[in-house]
């Protein structure tokens, strides 16, 4: 369980940007606490005791914000931006007061690396000039030379700099290369949570899809009527086998986008399989009626084909629960099924709604009813 807690910790960790922001902050601090405290431990032993407040304070903060990341987890940027500025600070205090040490050097050096990396473009190009402009003010400045106490040679003054504004710049292409790619990256994700939710014919939902939208439907909904039509294009195979699979893929997007436009709003419509489109609607009162306006709108549409038009029908089937919360969906499913099989063999290009279902405390349930597109006919038994 622990194994897979941490594979998947370090999952996210590549894969999200921010997860990967987090990660990093978690080792820059540890890594700058760390430093700090040995800095501070130093200090005790030369008894350097200004040095040793500022060193021990910041490995303090750093510590704060290992605490803070531990139990925020929404708007880091903020939390970043501070620790930057702690970090950028505490840094020029040093050489300020003249500690020109390995560990001083190799911090602020890397200051434009970490700041790109964990606040990306628009902060941590932000603070890393602002780093810089303060580094340029000490070393290039007599007011900023006035200030520092340690005798830094001309050659560090000029180098360190330069060298700054280096790694700022190869870290500035390094995140320009990373962000394209993390944006590469999430359009490939949006593109495929859409293929994995969408028939790629239609645009319609599959089956994932609609299971996915029916368990976000809110519970405030779920005592109203339920309604699921299941449509299928009559002779279809046929169709296929007359024309080729181009100009059946053809049909089938003119079937759904008139199913589509239809419903609008007021349904959630699904490529069941092949020629088979499912509608589920909480306005059940409307199915028989839109179900009949979609039969209708089919057959009155012209598709061209071999310098030709050809038309189409669909036969559907209905079946409706009084609330959802008591419906069983596979049951009305396996209802609307049945009823649009009952529509193929009264003549297709019909609508058959399906009886509600057998229930011990009542009688028989009423005969089904077969609607054509436009007038009411009575099912044959």
């Amino acid at each position: 369980m622990r194994r897979g807690r941490l594979l998947q910790w370090i999952r996210e960790a590549i894969t999200s940007d921010e997860k990967r922001r987090e990660v990093l902050f978690l080792i820059l601090n540890i890594a700058l606490a760390l430093t700090s405290l040995i800095m501070s431990v130093v200090n005790v032993f030369t008894r350097e005791y200004i040095l040793l407040t500022a060193t021990l304070s910041f490995g303090v903060a750093c510590l704060l914000n290992l605490l803070i990341l531990r139990f925020v987890r929404r708007r880091l940027t903020g939390v970043y931006i501070v620790f930057g500025a702690e970090v950028t600070a505490i840094l020029l205090f040093f050489f300020i007061t003249g500690i020109p040490n390995g560990f001083s050097a190799l911090w602020i050096c890397l200051i434009p690396n970490f700041a790109l990396l964990v606040l990306g473009f628009r902060y941590g190009s932000a603070l890393s000039l602002l780093a810089f402009t303060g580094m340029a003010f000490l070393f290039w400045s007599p007011a900023g030379r006035a200030l520092l106490q340690y005798p830094y040679t001309e050659e560090f003054m000029l180098r360190f700099p330069l060298l700054y504004l280096s790694i700022y710049f190869i870290s500035f292409l390094i995140e320009t290369v990373r962000a394209e790619t993390q944006k590469q990256l999430e359009e490939a994700k949006r593109r495929y949570r859409h293929l994995y939710r969408h028939d790629a014919l239609t645009g319609l939902y599959n089956r994932y899809g609609l299971y996915e939208s029916l368990e976000k439907i809110p519970d405030r909904e779920r005592d109203l009527p339920l309604a699921v039509t299941m449509f299928d294009i009559d002779h279809f195979k046929s169709i296929n086998d007359r024309y080729g699979h181009e100009f059946g893929d053809r049909v089938l997007v003119t079937v759904s986008d008139t199913i589509r436009r239809e419903v609008g709003d007021g349904g959630i419509c699904c490529r069941w399989g092949g020629e088979e489109f499912l509608v589920i609607s909480l306005r059940a009162e409307d199915a028989e009626e839109t179900a009949n306006r979609i039969c209708e709108r089919i057959a009155a549409r012209t598709i061209p084909c071999d310098g030709g038009t050809l038309t189409v029908t669909v036969s559907a089937g209905v079946s409706i629960a009084p609330r959802m919360r008591d419906a069983g969906i596979h049951d009305m499913i396996d209802r609307a099924d049945k009823a649009l099989y009952r529509s193929k063999r009264g003549g297709e290009n019909r609508v058959t709604v399906a009886p509600p279902p057998v229930s011990t405390d009542a009688g028989e349930a009423e005969p089904e009813c077969v609607l054509p597109p436009t007038d009411s006919h009575t099912a044959e038994e």
